[in-house]
């Protein structure tokens, strides 16, 4: 049955957001203030090995009751990825999936981890090979859609990089992005309704900048503002 664009506009779908920043400037605290102000459980898929440590804190985050952590084997990282996702689709098809939101923290990590398997399986001494680029490269992508497609809200981390663009006409800037291959950052952030770069301030606090600039790639497609401090981009009704 056919829904009216107000009805899917009042109607609460799960989000799909991206945040990056460089090393250290937040990732894995935004990841938990947004599990501390999300309606039920969060789910985080370690990559990085950094949010224990950050969370143990106390310092930012008080409240981890409603956060599970479970490391991806950063090693042999294409099958037990692989694997993890498996046992999610399993869990959501038996309506065991306890979780409202499931963060990867990081998927810039995740990225050279499958690439650093890949290569220790091939014969170039470790080096990836091009064919291991383009499984990795698809490997992202569609398990972003498989995320999307469990039902819950979805937050990815990434570190930061920059990109020059170049125009027909010869002019050029440079652009602060996601660290992901730039042959799929696009099509990675296209499947995310929001993508915000995290800034540390000079008072202590981190904003999320969500409106593209020439220099900042961010996108909002969830509502109509242009950035928002860290705690409140999940805003309690």
């Amino acid at each position: 049955m056919y829904q009216s664009l107000e009805e899917l506009t009042k109607s609460k779908e799960p989000y799909t957001a991206l945040l990056y920043c460089a090393p250290g400037v937040g990732k894995s605290t935004a990841i938990g203030l947004i599990a501390e102000r999300s309606e039920g459980k969060t789910l985080v898929l370690d990559v990085d090995r950094t949010i224990v440590k950050t969370l143990a804190k106390h310092e930012v985050v008080k409240d981890l009751s409603r956060i599970d952590v479970e490391r991806i084997d950063n090693i042999h990282t294409w099958d037990d990825w692989s694997k993890k996702l498996a046992e999610l689709g399993k869990l959501k098809e038996a309506g065991k999936l306890e979780y409202s939101t499931i963060a990867v923290d990081n998927i810039s990590e995740l990225e050279r981890c499958i690439l650093s398997d890949l290569g220790s399986q091939g014969k170039n001494k470790g080096v990836p090979a091009q064919a291991d680029y383009q499984y990795m490269q698809f490997k992202l992508v569609n398990s972003l859609r498989y995320l999307k497609s469990l039902g819950v809200n979805v937050v990815l981390t990434a570190w930061e990089t920059v990109r020059d663009i170049v125009h027909p006409d010869g002019t050029s800037y440079s652009q602060f992005i996601p660290k992901i291959s730039l042959k799929i950052v696009d099509n990675i952030c296209g499947l995310c309704d929001v993508v915000g770069k995290i800034l540390a301030k000079q008072d202590g606090s981190r904003g999320i900048v969500l409106e593209a600039t020439q220099s900042i790639y961010a996108k909002n497609q969830i509502d109509s503002r242009k950035g928002c401090l860290v705690e409140n981009f999940i805003e309690k009704e």
